[in-house]
């Protein structure tokens, strides 16, 4: 096992999207295989916001009382990065005035990696980013307001890693009252033997004052740079996220925890995708009460795919997956549970050199809504970063980066 370098990431991305662009099935394959048709078409409205020319790396995340938080990315005249969020209520027509997050001198850009802010069950606020930590190093940093925003506490790493490696890549543990986060932890791969060299997935606890109680690794090797995913079940939660065995098959794992114990990773579906360096492209998962639906990109056989599959066991077991693509997708993809037996899955495809934001219904029974574009994201190879997906009561809200426009965009996306 070795260390990837960011260089080798790119290359790796590129293949990736060459292979899409070259191996994706046409769109007859596609609505032939799996009935797709012109019924459960989605509505898309625009929400304006207050982010400006040059923002990015949007976070959704939603409270459990129902509020919207939207989090981007902002440069400083002085080339520094600050990070800036709104809200929305449950019966809110438009975004709040905007707040800024203390970070500090120390944040980093990432299009897939993007900052968030999550409110506590006491109404106080966490912010997560990623910060550097040497020259190719970088760390989680969080900070936390206890006045909603007003003040914040000097940002600090949730991890006690204090290596020059790669931290990040969160997913927000809600426990009943106790919190947490989930992360990719490169600490290994500081070792002087590069045989040792793997990224593990780590849970860190906080306490009530948000420092790090129990630290801990559910995973020893993982893949090195796709983005987590966590939800709430029954009796705990669920963890997505691209698995790495010693032979380079890299696909979907979900790990569990259920009355205080994390059970063994289970594989959402085995398409043994065999690649030697990782994708960047990671999985989102959705969940109400015992259904959760995973939805994430593979390549395997050399085939671009975007694929969903349902659980009505807490993740015990999995259906066979959902093709959900219609044309040659990039993957970034988004779930939402609309009920127990509907999803909404958002996903990028290339279109022509054009980068298109997509999204359908599909059915647990294998039966899929009409395709609706998003939006337009432009013709850069990363053009939409890593779009945001999220349910809000009864309200399904997307953000993306707009590669067209350079700013952080949103929508309401409207069910049958």
């Amino acid at each position: 096992m070795y260390q990837i370098t960011q260089l080798t990431r790119a290359i790796f991305a590129l293949t990736i999207l060459l292979s899409a662009v070259g191996c994706g099935r046409s769109a007859d394959t596609a609505s032939a295989a799996n009935g797709s048709g012109k019924k459960d078409a989605l509505t898309i409205v625009a929400i304006d916001n207050p982010a400006v020319v040059g923002s990015a790396s949007p976070g959704l995340t939603v409270s459990p009382s129902g509020t919207v938080y939207l989090s981007w990315q902002e440069r400083n005249p002085d080339s520094t990065l600050v990070l800036r969020y709104v809200t929305r209520g449950a019966t809110d027509k438009t975004w709040s005035a905007v707040h800024d997050v203390n970070t500090g001198r120390n944040m980093l850009a990432s299009a897939t990696d993007v900052p968030s802010v999550h409110e506590l069950p006491n109404g106080g606020l966490v912010a997560v980013w990623r910060g550097s930590h040497g020259e190719a190093g970088y760390d989680i940093v969080m900070a936390h307001s206890e006045d909603q925003g007003g003040t914040w506490s000097a940002p600090k790493a949730p991890h006690s890693d204090v290596t020059p490696t790669e931290h990040g890549f969160v997913s927000w543990l809600q426990l009943g009252d106790s919190t947490g986060m989930v992360f990719l932890d490169g600490r290994l791969n500081a070792d002087k033997d590069k045989a040792k060299h793997a990224t593990q997935l780590t849970v860190a606890m906080f306490d009530k004052m948000n420092n790090t109680g129990k630290e801990f690794v559910i995973d020893p090797l993982i893949c090195d740079c796709c983005h987590t995913s966590s939800a709430v079940v029954p009796g705990g939660a669920v963890v997505v996220y691209r698995n790495r065995t010693e032979g380079e098959i890299r696909d979907i794992s979900v790990i569990r925890i259920a009355d205080n114990k994390w059970r063994a990773p289970v594989s959402v579906h085995d398409d043994n995708w065999n690649i030697s360096g990782c994708p960047v492209n990671g999985p989102s998962v959705s969940a109400i009460g015992a259904d959760v639906a995973v939805a994430w990109f593979t390549a395997a056989n050399d085939s671009a795919r975007v694929r969903v599959a349902f659980s009505s066991d807490t993740t015990n077991t999995f259906g066979a997956p959902i093709e959900v693509n219609e044309g040659f997708p990039d993957g970034k993809v988004g779930v939402v549970l609309k009920n127990s037996n509907e999803a909404i899955v958002s996903w990028i495809e290339r279109r022509d050199k054009m980068a298109v934001l997509r999204a359908r219904v599909i059915h647990r029974d294998g039966t899929r809504g009409a395709v609706q574009d998003v939006a337009d994201l432009g013709e850069d190879k990363r053009a939409g970063g890593a779009p945001k997906l999220v349910k809000a009561g009864e309200k399904i809200l997307i953000a993306w980066t707009d590669a067209t426009t350079h700013k952080v965009q949103s929508a309401e996306i409207g069910t049958p």
